[in-house]
Formats: structure tokens, sequence, C-alpha cells
């Protein structure tokens, strides 16, 4: 259902929606210089991240792309600009071509829905899931869902391994879930 609702958006909603979202984000989370942030490639009617990875670029930072290693692995982010040769990867989303694989400060995550306590529903593998699980062990990221406010949901079952945002930004809306910054 909500799958089907975001793909019939028009081109011209999906693009002011991500001007909306872009503007949300950069009056809302302060990236930290030097901060190396992780988006995705836009798939099937995604509100586009894209316009932020530029900005970011702009703005000096490092940013990064998913690749997928296998099922049931966490995601390897590699770097990307917009001079980086694409490639076709798992499930035929364009990833880099490269191997130069960074470390995220911050992740931005695509989301099927997402409800008012910050959980998600992606596409079903948990990649993200376990990619941030794993991160989050690690270190300190800052997750940040990216969806348009229609794809919002009044409270999605929560699963074992389901890792809420911290943050998501919509063509609406900055929803806070935790109070959190990176170093």
């Amino acid at each position: 259902m909500f799958l089907e609702q975001r793909i019939q958006l028009l081109p011209e909603v999906r693009k002011s929606s991500a001007a909306a979202a872009f503007d949300l984000f950069f009056k809302n989370i302060s990236v930290p210089s030097g901060a190396i942030v992780a988006g995705y490639w836009p798939i099937c009617a995604e509100l586009d991240d894209l316009p932020i990875l530029r900005e970011l670029l702009r703005r000096n930072h490092i940013c990064a792309l998913p690749h997928v290693v296998k099922d049931g692995k966490p995601l390897v982010f590699r770097a990307w600009d917009l001079s980086t040769p694409m490639t076709a990867g798992k499930f035929n989303i364009k990833e880099p071509a490269s191997d130069s694989v960074v470390i995220p400060d911050i992740i931005i995550v695509p989301m099927a829905v997402f409800d008012t306590r910050g959980h998600r529903i992606g596409y079903g593998k948990g990649f993200y899931d376990m990619t941030l699980e794993q991160a989050k062990k690690e270190r300190s990221i800052l997750a940040v869902g990216l969806s348009y406010e229609s794809q919002s949901y009044n409270k999605l079952p929560a699963e074992k391994g389901d890792i809420k945002m911290d943050i998501i930004v919509t063509d609406k809306k900055i929803h806070i879930f935790k109070e959190k910054t990176i170093a």
C-alpha cells in the first residue's frame, strides 16, 4: 500500500518533496566538519537524497553509498562523489564501482514506512537494521530516516533487531526521537 502510494506520486511532487526535505535537513541537522555521510541511490520513487549528498559534497564532506556484500550481512559504504563510476549492484541498485570503503558518521536511511516512535520498515531484508546495530556498537553515529510524510503510520509492530531512527526528515517536518549529536 505505502509503496504503491509513493510510486503514484507525480514527478513534480517528488522533486518538490526532495527540495522541502533538503531544506528541513540543513535547517535541523548540523553536520560537523569532516563528518562522513552515507546516503542511498533512490529507487522505486524513494524520497531523493541525492540533492542533500550533492550539497554535502559542495561543503567538502565525504559522502558514500551502500554496497550489499551478501544476504544476512551488514552493508558497507563506498566513497561516492559526482565523478564516481557507478555499477549495478545486488537488486540492480546503482552503487560506486570502486572498493573505497569508508565508515560513516551519519547514515541517511530510506524508508517504505515509519511510525511516530522512530521505527521504520524498508524492503524486508534487514540490511539497514544489521548495519545500524553493528555501527552503534562500534561508535557514535546518527541514523537519519528520509521519507515522505505520507509514509507515516501511527504505530508499526517492532521486532527484535529493529533499530529506531534518531531523526526522521520528511517533506513536511522533522521528527526527533533522540537528541543526538556526533563528535
